[in-house]
């Protein structure tokens, strides 16, 4: 083995180094997302006040912070800098907070749901439904697709919730979407398929923004005719629509 040989090995096997600015930067970015406890922390107290609006904006922002954090995280490659630190892992946690569990107890004190027993347990089915998206190593095609509903109850929970949808409709929509986890059919993820994606951020942005604005008159926080009412409506579901349809399409032309 001659001497330049052992130079490339040495090299390569070297440790990568980074600088006191990028570890500054990786965990400030895994301190966002554990902001995300704050926000789940928040959301409880709210609910247990018996105050709902103020639940949601707190599971809204934790919303927003999941949608942003994980593109931060890829850009300062926090992995590589911070490796003993899974931030995927308190992201799981996160979201099982804010996008489960939470809204599953919503649910369950604010949503037709018949006797307690029952909403109790449709509860239950939520949760344990939920964990075969989160523990699914599939969860995600190549394309970032999510494959299978991924457990996201705080969307189902916030408009069965503003749309006032009878008990039959609460129970059936639990029913259809846990099962739904397990049927590999493809969901847009705002934030990573690229198709569309400029259109996919704006429709998710225009959800927010009308969700936020009918739990408003829900809770009567803010008055709007009957007419503003119902455009807020069918603009919700068309921004929903928006993303429902890419992911559709995703499932049944592979593209």
């Amino acid at each position: 083995m001659n001497a330049s040989t052992s130079s490339d090995i040495a090299s390569s096997a070297a440790p990568q180094t980074f600088t006191r600015r990028q570890h500054a930067i990786a965990w400030a970015v895994h301190g966002f997302t554990l902001t995300g406890l704050v926000w789940a922390t928040l959301a409880v107290v709210a609910l247990l006040d018996g105050k709902p609006e103020w639940m949601w904006l707190w599971l809204g922002i934790a919303l927003v912070v999941d949608g942003v954090d994980g593109n931060m995280a890829r850009k300062h490659h926090i992995k590589e800098v911070v490796p003993w630190f899974n931030g995927a892992v308190v992201d799981n946690i996160v979201d099982y907070l804010t996008w489960t569990a939470i809204p599953a107890a919503f649910m369950v004190m604010y949503l037709p749901l018949g006797p307690r027993p029952l909403a109790i347990f449709l509860a239950i089915v939520v949760l344990v439904s939920s964990m075969f998206c989160y523990a699914n190593e599939a969860a995600k095609s190549g394309d970032y697709y999510f494959v299978g509903f991924p457990a996201a109850w705080n969307i189902v929970a916030v408009l069965l919730w503003v749309w006032n949808a009878p008990m039959a409709v609460c129970i059936a929509a639990i029913v259809i979407f846990s099962t739904m986890t397990l049927v590999p059919l493809h969901y847009t993820h705002p934030f990573r398929v690229q198709r569309g994606k400029v259109g996919n951020i704006a429709a998710t942005f225009v959800w927010i923004v009308t969700t936020g604005l009918l739990i408003a008159i829900v809770t009567k926080a803010a008055s709007l005719s009957l007419t503003v009412s119902h455009a807020m409506v069918a603009v919700n579901v068309a921004a929903g629509a928006w993303l429902i349809v890419g992911g559709v399409r995703r499932s049944f032309t592979g593209r």
